[in-house]
């Protein structure tokens, strides 16, 4: 499960350090900051990079461990962009702090992600836009139609390469995050996918007690129809198992290729008698279906083992070992059926 867990807190991890080294920025960058303007009498400005410098020193151990990291960077981001709106709105400043406007969409999409990230985008360059111009808009060298133009285009241009970039990022580990945890031939989920739900389904248990189940299912004699039949049809057979299961399961329940032809079903809000009703229909079903391949019409039946949370352990290696001891007695007793305690 490590690796799998890697997958999904990649993305967090690189905006965990990028936040880390943000604070540290903005707290090294606001002490600086503050000094300058101390001497050049801009007292504003230097209460306001001091309490965000020192906000950023103190969030960084916070940002280290906390598990909500999009609303601590939401937090940071939106006091990050007040004190530059209230450092451009100052009589002192002049127009060059504008230029750190420009890193509200790259900071924004990066901590934040796409929609988000957009909105405080749009917001702030917005609020910053309307400032710069309500304080310049009368200077000769800053006002002028074609200055005026050029900010408002830097930005947009900014704004806008930010957004297709975390786009087209979000689509890559999207498709990343779908292969790692999908199974090629079949499209169902795998081990991997099997440990995230469980983990969600344990985790609603803990809080709510809300029973779960598991049906491990394995198809009998698969290798004959492998050894007489050719590895194509025992593909087809796979597929064809694959979409009866996923067919037949409630909108909440899943179903992912364990391995072979072995698939497993996690029932979600199920009692030990819904389980084994489930897993009954289910054997019945495949018992009755075929499926074609190179024109014939080829069949097969299944044995099913059924374990339950919490009755059968309250882990995934507890639950799938309660369900692969069952699955082997109905093997054992002549296959084609099911088998619960």
């Amino acid at each position: 499960m490590a690796k799998t867990e890697s997958i999904f807190d990649d993305v967090d991890a690189l905006r965990r350090s990028i936040l880390v080294a943000l604070l540290i920025f903005t707290t090294a960058f606001g002490a600086a900051f503050a000094v300058l303007n101390y001497f050049h009498a801009n007292y504003e400005a230097m209460v306001g990079e001091i309490a965000m410098g020192s906000f950023a020193l103190v969030l960084v151990p916070v940002i280290r461990r906390t598990p909500h990291l999009v609303r601590w960077s939401f937090v940071y981001l939106v006091l990050f962009d007040l004190t530059m709106m209230l450092i451009l709105a100052t009589p002192q400043s002049a127009p060059s702090v504008f230029a750190w406007v420009l890193l509200i969409p790259i900071l924004s999409h990066m901590l934040l992600g796409r929609a988000l990230g957009g909105g405080v985008s749009v917001v702030f360059l917005v609020i910053a836009f309307l400032i710069y111009y309500g304080r310049f808009s009368d200077s000769a060298l800053n006002g002028n139609p074609r200055a005026l133009l050029n900010v408002a285009g830097v930005a947009l241009c900014i704004f806008g390469f930010s957004f297709v970039y975390e786009t087209s990022r979000s689509r890559a580990e999207n498709a990343l995050k779908r292969q790692a945890l999908s199974d090629p031939l079949t499209g169902l989920g795998n081990r991997a996918f099997l440990g995230l739900r469980f983990a969600e389904e344990k985790a609603r248990w803990e809080r709510h007690g809300t029973p779960c189940a598991m049906l491990l299912l394995d198809i009998d004699f698969f290798k004959k129809i492998n050894d007489s039949h050719g590895h194509e049809a025992g593909d087809t057979a796979l597929k064809a198992m694959s979409a009866l299961l996923v067919e037949n399961l409630r909108p909440n329940d899943d179903v992912v290729r364990y391995g072979g032809e072995e698939f497993c079903l996690l029932l979600s809000h199920a009692t030990p008698h819904d389980a084994r009703q489930a897993a009954e229909k289910l054997r019945r079903l495949i018992a009755t279906s075929s499926f074609e391949d190179a024109g014939r019409a080829l069949s097969f039946t299944a044995s099913i083992g059924v374990a339950t949370l919490p009755e059968d352990g309250t882990d995934l290696q507890a639950l799938l070992g309660a369900a692969d001891k069952r699955l082997y007695a109905a093997k054992v007793a002549g296959r084609n059926r099911v088998v619960w305690e």
